[in-house]
């Protein structure tokens, strides 16, 4: 069993830290707002006073924030992991940042000693919850593979994908994907309302359709007839990595005009209010109804 701090207790962080936990790790906690540190706290794990005191305690600490100026600001602040880390411990970035930022991440943790692991997640809420979440790596694969039976406390399947910053590359790609997915979705499917299909009958017919899909099966519902929009992925967490995916692909010279405008529609429902509610939320940036 290893000693691990976990920083980072939000939607996601607080399950996942839960089932480290759970499996019998030995593990400290640090938040900023620290009333989060409670429920772990009540559930076995010590809290720390300070990022530096954690990483005291720790062989393995773990990130998982939400984007690069958060992760940033962790490691970098005067009593952030850089004044604490040394040779032997071990730095795992769960947080969706870009491939940019884990490669600066690393290069400052590794000239301390330390080692470093990029591995970012694929789930939500309910897959953090269950310990079924899809981790992705990046970086050394000895030290991914070392590593693999801590994760595994969090996932179901560890895929090592290249060098630092292809994990963050990878795990982009797919919030891209399902970002813009998300928006058509929405605009078509109002449009079919309008023209007087009704919403039951839209998603039946999605669903033996070819674009019949999990990100549909998910959201579909509760976009079109729920409307709840209770938070499993914050849409303010999609307009951030909107926003990066339409930064990278500039940066690797590859055009993102669909991206783009997804992020331009996430920006509307954030305007709206709707920043702290579910992704699925989106479909307010067309309507107020």
């Amino acid at each position: 069993m290893a000693k691990v701090g976990f920083i980072g207790l939000g939607i996601m962080g607080e399950p996942m830290c839960r089932n480290v936990l759970l499996k019998g790790h030995n593990v400290t906690v640090y938040n900023r707002t620290r009333a989060k540190m409670g429920p772990l706290v009540s559930t076995g794990a010590k809290p720390a006073g300070s990022v530096p005191e954690l990483v005291q305690r720790s062989e393995i600490v773990i990130t998982m924030v939400s984007g690069p100026e958060a992760l940033r600001d962790v490691v970098t602040a005067k009593t952030g992991l850089l004044c604490a880390l040394s040779p032997g411990t071990v730095h795992v970035d769960m947080s969706t940042v870009s491939p940019e930022t884990s490669r600066e991440i690393a290069v400052m943790v590794r000239g301390t000693g330390a080692d470093f692991l990029e591995a970012p997640v694929l789930g939500s809420l309910q897959a953090a919850e269950e310990g079924t979440l899809t981790i992705l790596t990046g970086g050394d694969a000895d030290l991914s593979r070392r590593l693999e039976p801590l994760l595994l406390a969090m996932g179901s399947r560890v895929i090592h994908v290249g060098d630092t910053g292809m994990a963050a590359h990878m795990k982009l790609l797919i919030n891209q994907m399902m970002g813009t997915l998300l928006c058509v979705f929405s605009e078509a499917a109002l449009t079919g309302i309008e023209a007087g299909l009704s919403a039951e009958k839209i998603l039946e017919v999605i669903g033996y359709s070819g674009v019949a899909c999990g990100a549909l099966k998910m959201k579909g519902a509760d976009m079109l007839l729920e409307r709840a929009f209770t938070p499993n992925f914050p849409l303010k967490h999609a307009f951030k990595d909107m926003r990066l995916a339409v930064e990278t692909g500039k940066a690797m010279g590859i055009p993102s005009e669909v991206t783009a405008a997804a992020r331009d529609m996430y920006g509307r429902a954030w305007d709206k209010g709707f920043g702290d509610r579910d992704i699925a939320a989106v479909i307010r940036a067309l309507t107020d109804k």
